[in-house]
C-alpha cells in the first residue's frame, strides 16, 4: 500500500468535509460590514496617522487587535490586506475542520473511524463556519486557535502556550479559553492544574508586550467595544438565551434531544479524560456565550469554536447508543442516520444564512454608495454620526466618524445615558449618549434605516429640539442592484447651529408612534401610517416635528387626497423652506398643472438644496407630464 493510499484511507473524511466547506465558501463569498472597521484602522496606520479609527483619537474600537496588526503588516508589505484577510480566514476555517477531525480521533481512536468521519463531515456541512471564514473578520482564526488549544490540551503538548497566546492576541475571549482549560484539568485531576496553569503562565509572559502596548497606546487592556456591548443585567442574559435558542433551531442536529450533552454526563465516571475535556469545554463555552448576551451579528458567529467539539459529542452519544450492537448492524443504522443529520445540517439553517448573506451584500453596497455620494456632494472635511460605521467609515478616511452605539467612542461606551423608560427597540446595542452626541454637533447624522429611527441612539435624538430644529435631510436616488426601482436615500444635515440647553422636549410615546407610522409607510400601507401619524400628533407638543407633517402630506398624496396633501406641503415650506422633499412633490404638481411660476420656484430650491437630484427629478417629471397628456 502506497503512502498516498494510506493517507487517503485515513483522511478521506477530512478531504470530503473540506470539499463541502469550500463549496459553501465560494457560494457565500462576501465581506462583513464590521470588517471595514479594522480595515480603517489599518488604512490610517498605513497613511501615517496611527493605529486609530479617527485621527487623533487613541481608542481601541476593535476586538481583534492581533488580526488588525496582521493586516497592518500585510499592508506594510504592500499586499492587498482585504483580500488576504478573506483568504487567510478561509484557511483557518479549514483548520477548524482539521482540528475537529483530530479531536475525533483522540476520542474514538482508529476503531471508531466511522464516528470520526461523521463528526468531521458535519462540520464541513456547517454553513455558519463557511460564512464567517470568508467574511474578512478574525472569527475563523480565533475559532481555530480555540479548538487547537483544546486538542493540544488533550495531547498535553506544550505548543498549547503558543495557541493560548494567539487566541488572546486575536480576541479577548482567548482568556476565557484559558480559564476553561484550567477548570477542566482541575475537574479531571481534582488537584492543582499543573499543565494548563504552566501553559497559561507562559502564555501570559509571551503576551506581556502585547498588554503593555495596549496600556501605553490605548490606556486600557480591554477594548472599547467591551464597555459598549456589556451591561451584566437580566436583559443581557435574556439576549444570550435567545441567541442560544436560535442556534438550537438552526442546528438541532447537534443536540439529538440533547443527547450529545446528556449522555457524556451520564457516562461521566466511565468516560475517559478526552470525553470529559471535550464536554467541559463545550458546556463552559456555551454558558459563556449566553452570559455575555450572545452576539449582535447573526449566523451564530460566537458559536464557531464550539461547532467541532459539539459535533464530536453528538456523534459520541450516537455511538454510546449503538455500542452494544454488532459492528455490521451499527453501520447499517448509522448510514441512514448520518445522511439524515448531514441533510438537516444543510437544510435547517440555509434560509437564514442565505437571507443574511444577501442582506449584508445589499447593506454594504448601499452604505458604500451613500458615503461616496456624500463625499462627492460635500468637499469639506465633514463629520458624520451613525450606528453602522463599517464600510461607510472606510470610504470616508480622514473624516471624523462618531459611532452612535459607542464601539469606537469611549464616552458613549463608558458613560452611556440610562435606558429611556418606554423606549421599545429590537436592537441589542442599547448604549447611547444623546447630550454628548448633540454637544459635538456633527455635520451629518445618519440613521441605519434612512429617515426611520431604529436604534435607541437614533430614537433618543427625536426627543431633543436641537435635533428636530437643526437637522434637515438631503438625499440621493439609490437603486439597489437588480431592483426594479430605487428610493431616496437620506441623511440628516446640520443646517443651523446646535445651541441651548440639551434637555428632552418630545415625549417617548411620540417617538414610538412615529416609528410605527414609518414602519407602515415603508410597507406601503399609507392609511395605517396616517393613523399612527395622528397618534403621534396627539401626544406631541408643538411645534410638531417638521418631517412628521411632511410625511403625513406624502401619505395623503399616496391615497389620492392631492389637494389636502398640497396644502400641507405648502404649510411645511412656509415653516421651513429647507425640506427638499416638499419641493420635489410641489414641483411635480406644478409641472402637471402647467404652473411655470411654481415650477421655477421649486426648481430653484431643489438646485440649492440637492442639486445632484435635479436631473432625475427633471426627467421623471417630464415623463409623467407626457403620460398625463396622452391620457
Amino acid at each position: 500500500m502506497t503512502v498516498l493510499t494510506r493517507l487517503i484511507g485515513r483522511f478521506w473524511p477530512l478531504f470530503a468535509a473540506l470539499g463541502i466547506y469550500i463549496f459553501f465558501v465560494l457560494s457565500l463569498n462576501f465581506t462583513q460590514d464590521d470588517a471595514y472597521i479594522s480595515y480603517r484602522y489599518v488604512a490610517n496606520y498605513l497613511n501615517g496617522d496611527g493605529l486609530v479609527y479617527n485621527i487623533g483619537e487613541r481608542i481601541e474600537g476593535i476586538t481583534n487587535f492581533g488580526w488588525t496588526v496582521f493586516m497592518m503588516f500585510l499592508g506594510v508589505l504592500r499586499a492587498d490586506y482585504m483580500w488576504w484577510s478573506k483568504i487567510v480566514g478561509v484557511l483557518f476555517g479549514a483548520g477548524v475542520i482539521a482540528v475537529a477531525f483530530f479531536i475525533g480521533e483522540e476520542l474514538f481512536r482508529r476503531e471508531g473511524w466511522a464516528y470520526t468521519a461523521l463528526a468531521t463531515l458535519l462540520l464541513g456541512a456547517n454553513q455558519s463556519l463557511a460564512y464567517w471564514s470568508v467574511s474578512g473578520l478574525e472569527t475563523a482564526a480565533f475559532a481555530f486557535f480555540a479548538v487547537l488549544s483544546l486538542l493540544l490540551f488533550l495531547r498535553k503538548d506544550w505548543l498549547l502556550v503558543f495557541a493560548l497566546a494567539m487566541a488572546v492576541w486575536l480576541r479577548p475571549e482567548g482568556a476565557v479559553v484559558t480559564a476553561i482549560l484550567l477548570i477542566t484539568e482541575t475537574v479531571q485531576t481534582r488537584s492543582w492544574p499543573r499543565f494548563s496553569a504552566a501553559c497559561a503562565a507562559l502564555a501570559l509572559v509571551v503576551s506581556l508586550p502585547f498588554v503593555a502596548f495596549k496600556l501605553w497606546y490605548y490606556g486600557s487592556i480591554l477594548p472599547n467595544p467591551f464597555y459598549a456591548k456589556t451591561s451584566f443585567d437580566l436583559e443581557q442574559l435574556k439576549n444570550g438565551l435567545e441567541y442560544a435558542g436560535e442556534f438550537s433551531q438552526h442546528y438541532a442536529v447537534y443536540y439529538v434531544g440533547l443527547l450529545g450533552l446528556v449522555i457524556p454526563l451520564i457516562l461521566w465516571r466511565r468516560g475517559n479524560d478526552v470525553l470529559k475535556a471535550v464536554w467541559l469545554f463545550t458546556v463552559s463555552y456555551f454558558a459563556y456565550v449566553i452570559l455575555i448576551g450572545g452576539d449582535v451579528l447573526k449566523v451564530h458567529r460566537f458559536f464557531l469554536p464550539m461547532f467541532g467539539p459539539m459535533a464530536v459529542l453528538m456523534v459520541f452519544a450516537v455511538r454510546a447508543l449503538l455500542c452494544r450492537m454488532r459492528p455490521a448492524l451499527q453501520y447499517l443504522i448509522l448510514l441512514p442516520f448520518a445522511a439524515t443529520m448531514l441533510v438537516t445540517t444543510y437544510v435547517l439553517p440555509k434560509p437564514v444564512v442565505t437571507r443574511y448573506n444577501t442582506n449584508e451584500r445589499a447593506f454594504t453596497y448601499k452604505m458604500q454608495f451613500k458615503a461616496r455620494a456624500m463625499k462627492q456632494a460635500d468637499p469639506t472635511n465633514f463629520s458624520v454620526a451613525l450606528a453602522t460605521i463599517g464600510i461607510f467609515g472606510y470610504e470616508l478616511l480622514g473624516h471624523d466618524i462618531i459611532d452612535m452605539v459607542g464601539l469606537t467612542d469611549s464616552t458613549i461606551a463608558r458613560y452611556s445615558e440610562d435606558p429611556i423608560p418606554g423606549m421599545e427597540t429590537t436592537w441589542k446595542e442599547q448604549k447611547h449618549n444623546t447630550r454628548y452626541l448633540l454637544g459635538r454637533a456633527p455635520d451629518y447624522i445618519m440613521f441605519s434605516t434612512g429617515i426611520k429611527p431604529s436604534a435607541p441612539a437614533e430614537r433618543a435624538l427625536l426627543l431633543y429640539r436641537q435635533f428636530t430644529d437643526c437637522y434637515r435631510t438631503v438625499g440621493w436616488y439609490y437603486q439597489p442592484p437588480d431592483a426594479p426601482q430605487g428610493v431616496i436615500s437620506s441623511v440628516f444635515k446640520k443646517v443651523r447651529p446646535v445651541e441651548g440647553e440639551l434637555v428632552p422636549y418630545y415625549p417617548v410615546e411620540y417617538v414610538q408612534e412615529y416609528k410605527k407610522a414609518l414602519d407602515a409607510y415603508s410597507a406601503g400601507d399609507h392609511r395605517t401610517a396616517l393613523k399612527f401619524y395622528d397618534a403621534a400628533i396627539r401626544v406631541s407638543p408643538r411645534p410638531y416635528y417638521i418631517y412628521l407633517l411632511e410625511q403625513i402630506a406624502f401619505s395623503m398624496q399616496m391615497i389620492g387626497e392631492d389637494e389636502r396633501a398640497a396644502s400641507m406641503f405648502e404649510a411645511v415650506l412656509d415653516r421651513d423652506s429647507l425640506v427638499f422633499e416638499a419641493h420635489l412633490e410641489l414641483y411635480r404638481r406644478a409641472a402637471l398643472q402647467g404652473d411655470t411660476a411654481g415650477m421655477g420656484l421649486h426648481k430653484n430650491w431643489v438646485l440649492r438644496l440637492v442639486p445632484w437630484y435635479w436631473p432625475r427629478l427633471d426627467s421623471t417629471v417630464h415623463e409623467q407630464v407626457r403620460q398625463s397628456r396622452r391620457h
